[in-house]
């Protein structure tokens, strides 16, 4: 259950040593780029029974970027004015329950200062009514307390409004509320945030004690997610224990389960029983809140171009590029570290702290660098096989209640996440550059190699990326017939328009995946054979150079393909130097038509020995031998060809794109025009 490995995860965060100023930093929107503004107008009013003091303050730096100005809010001083960004509904209205007396300002409220009776009424009231330590005192309190604000603030109205938009924090420090101390000296430590000098007593210093917020804003989402249910004396669905009250899962800071969302609520339920369906102790609904709050500083998004990789169509490459990088909703990952049993806290807190570390370069060999492994720019720490990885996807807007759970990959092994990215990491340093030599291409990255998402959704598609991913992780077996499908319609589609640079790349892109899958198989599943990779091709190559291919070499569909890829190339380099034609598109592809197995085989081979003789054209020695063969293969796997065409076709345009010209093989004749290996296309990203 999602719910309860997010408790999982925050327990130990709630229960470490973190100083307390991050844990307000993590619980909080302090650092948040949202709110940067906000402390450009700080609000502070001391209360005390009798006086009122007022002080406008701005938290930060001004500085100028490119002739404009700049703001840096003060990483330090931000803390001590604990803040929370709305999610969803109107932010202009009070929303939730606030801990203490801290709250952003919008610009019509501050442009409301100057109005006793409207400030009053759209802000202070409102506020006041929902925050703790005033929200139990009696109304006619709450409202004279307003009215002492309101009426300050309206006297200095026409120095504190300017025309300019404008956004704030106002905090209301009342020494009647536990978490504020005035000192006669500025004091600070790892429980106390020095706020400012007292506006009332010059000389004197108000201080927040963190402990006591920490502990009020768990309790204030605690009184949140009551709104949408509550029971007394029962029992918790995660700690199964009995406790005195118990509320929904709800969590405003984080909506995956929003009361705007119908599907996690059973119709039978009224909007105040969620109870029905989780029900969770006040302990560990804090150690939920820390959860999500530590999931939302990790979560990354995918980017634009690995979007592209993943969801655009994977048969036709002329569709692939004309879709933009901006036609793909956005997709965030999260990755998610949990101990199989529940052990060393201050362990499991120690590889938290290093996720939310953001680094581009892995610490040591045994992290995990999730950029290869699921597209997701993270690098998780080094552990053993006693933890598990879960990956979550998801798009949407958190901030509406409006998201969708695109796939969660749970259980992935460390040890076999590690291996699958050294085979990624193998296959990009060294294989691809063996495969582009052999192809006669330009050495360069292949994008769709270099993370296994894009590399699964070229093979398999977009409808089978979360599924491919998972049976990765999980050492389940990969079936390549979808990539054979996928090669051949897109050979065929670059033939016709005789775009040799790009055929050269979808078949490097092919090889590719076949060396990740042969390994896959081999390191991963301990299964030998079954993938043939394109250095499996050499002692073919050598056997057909030598005259001294047989029909026992000929028994697969894909020998068969290969072969007669050979044979049409050298047979087209003497074709060519008779005839100044290309042999395969003026005979065997006729009017752009889509290219077979039975095409290769009647249009093709059949008239290599008549159009010989017609043109007294000069074969190697080998060609006739192997012509011979490999009809007779025809002849035999004759029905098996067309189920297995698209094997078949791959294979050909590998042989015919492959064949090197030799003047031994065909008969001392230049061959056709090669493409030149800067001009062997691109890398279809």
């Amino acid at each position: 259950m999602l719910a309860e490995a997010i408790i999982r995860i925050g327990r130990p965060i709630k229960d470490s040593d973190m100083p307390c100023r991050d844990k307000i930093r993590l619980l909080t929107d302090v650092s948040s780029e949202n709110c940067k503004n906000f402390f450009r107008h700080v609000f502070l009013l001391e209360i005390t029974e009798k006086d009122i003091g007022f002080q406008l303050m701005e938290v930060g730096d001004r500085g100028t970027k490119e002739k404009k100005e700049t703001f840096q809010v003060n990483p330090i001083r931000n803390v001590a004015f604990p803040i929370f960004y709305p999610n969803g509904g109107n932010p202009l209205h009070a929303q939730g329950i606030y801990p203490l007396p801290c709250y952003l300002v919008y610009d019509p409220h501050i442009k409301a200062m100057k109005d006793k009776e409207a400030f009053n009424k759209e802000f202070l009231l409102p506020r006041l009514g929902k925050t703790l330590g005033y929200r139990d005192r009696a109304e006619a309190e709450r409202a004279a307390l307003a009215d002492r604000i309101a009426e300050l603030l309206a006297a200095r109205g026409a120095e504190l409004i300017t025309e300019d938009k404008q956004l704030g924090v106002m905090m209301i420090f009342d020494q009647e509320l536990p978490m504020f101390h005035k000192y006669q000296e500025k004091s600070e430590n790892e429980l106390s945030m020095w706020i400012a000098e007292s506006p009332l007593t010059p000389g004197a210093h108000l201080h927040l004690d963190g402990e006591e917020v920490l502990k009020r804003i768990g309790r204030a989402k605690f009184y949140e997610a009551a709104e949408l249910g509550k029971e007394k004396n029962a029992l918790s669905t995660f700690t199964n224990r009995k406790t005195d009250e118990v509320v929904s899962i709800y969590n405003k800071s984080w909506l995956w389960l929003s009361p705007t969302w119908e599907s996690p609520r059973s119709i039978y339920w009224n909007d105040d029983e969620w109870t029905k369906g989780i029900k969770v102790d006040e302990e560990s609904y804090a150690a939920y809140l820390y959860g999500v709050q530590f999931l939302k500083e990790i979560q990354v998004p995918i980017s634009s171009a690995v979007l592209k990789e993943m969801f655009a169509p994977i048969t036709s490459v002329e569709a692939k590029k004309m879709m933009s990088v901006e036609s793909f909703e956005s997709i965030y990952g999260i990755p998610m570290v949990l101990p199989l049993a529940d052990g060393d806290s201050r362990q499991l807190f120690v590889k938290y702290q290093k996720l939310l570390k953001k680094r581009d370069e892995k610490q040591s060999d045994g992290d995990l660098q999730l950029k290869v492994l699921a597209g997701i720019d993270r690098i998780v720490p080094e552990m053993g096989d006693e933890h598990r990885l879960t990956i979550l996807y998801y798009s949407g807007d958190l901030s509406r209640g409006n998201m969708h759970i695109r796939a969660m990959i749970e259980d992935v092994i460390p040890s076999v996440a590690g291996q699958v990215e050294k085979i990624l990491y193998r296959l990009s340093s060294r294989e691809t550059g063996k495969i582009q030599e052999a192809f006669g291409v330009r050495e360069q990255p292949i994008y769709r190699t270099q993370n296994l998402p894009a590399l699964l959704a070229n093979v398999y598609g977009p409808g089978y990326v979360w599924e491919s991913l998972r049976r990765v992780f999980h050492k389940e077996p990969l079936r390549w017939e979808r990539l054979h499908m996928a090669t051949a319609r897109k050979l065929n589609e670059l033939a016709n328009k005789e775009d040799r640079g790009q055929m050269l790349q979808e078949l490097v892109f092919h090889y590719s995946f076949l060396y990740f899958l042969k390994e896959y198989e081999e390191k991963i599943l301990r299964k030998q054979g079954g993938v043939r990779t394109l250095a499996d091709w050499d002692e073919f190559k050598a056997l057909y150079a030598q005259g001294k291919l047989e029909l026992s070499h000929l028994v697969r569909a894909e020998q068969l393909g290969f072969a007669a890829g050979l044979l049409l190339k050298q047979f087209s380099n003497s074709y060519y130097q008779k005839t100044g034609k290309d042999f395969v598109k003026q005979r065997v592809m006729k009017f752009g038509s889509k290219l077979t197995p039975a095409m290769i085989w009647k249009n093709g081979l059949l008239r290599c020995e008549e159009l010989a003789q017609q043109w007294s054209m000069k074969l190697g020695s080998n060609f006739r031998p192997m012509l011979a063969q490999t009809l007779l293969g025809f002849l035999e796997k004759e029905q098996e060809l067309i189920p297995e065409k698209d094997t078949f076709m791959t294979a050909f345009w590998s042989g015919y794109l492959l064949y090197k010209s030799d003047k031994n093989n065909d008969g001392g004749t230049e061959s056709a025009p090669e493409v030149k290996e800067e001009d062997g296309g691109r890398d279809n990203e």
